[in-house]
């Protein structure tokens, strides 16, 4: 991921990505934004998005995209993959030490450059798993 030149930590950056990290659950923005208004009660959805957009640009982290239009927030800015839930949509991080993107060259991508290889899992997390096993039982 290229970084670009690194703005002024401001206050209201300071407390984004700080939330981003204390919510530790890959968090959506609507989420940041509940969390930062317990601190600053009058800062807008906009503001934070704004400071979610500078963030990934420095590369302070990274967001990772749901199933649908929703993107998530992950603080682990290191070489990781992810598993996401197909019923509830909750993104957790897997560690793949397997993967190097130098030895990817897919045929179809001819003529790029492959900057980073993003991979996504997608399954039913331990929790929807057992909820639907017990709605299914309970029929």
């Amino acid at each position: 991921m290229k970084q670009s030149a690194v703005r002024r930590m401001t206050k209201q950056r300071i407390i984004v990505l700080d939330s981003v990290k204390s919510l530790g659950f890959h968090p959506t923005a609507y989420e940041i934004f509940e969390r930062v208004r317990q601190e600053l009660p009058r800062v807008s959805l906009s503001t934070v998005y704004r400071n979610l957009s500078i963030l990934v640009e420095q590369g302070d982290i990274l967001p990772v995209r749901g199933l649908g239009q929703e993107v998530h927030y992950d603080h682990n800015v290191h070489d990781h993959c992810h598993v996401l839930c197909s019923i509830c949509n909750k993104v957790t991080d897997i560690h793949a030490d397997f993967i190097n993107p130098s030895h990817i060259n897919p045929r179809d991508a001819e003529g790029y450059v492959i900057d980073d290889v993003l991979i996504t899992l997608i399954g039913v997390c331990p929790e929807c798993a057992k909820r639907t096993k017990k709605e299914h039982t309970d029929e």
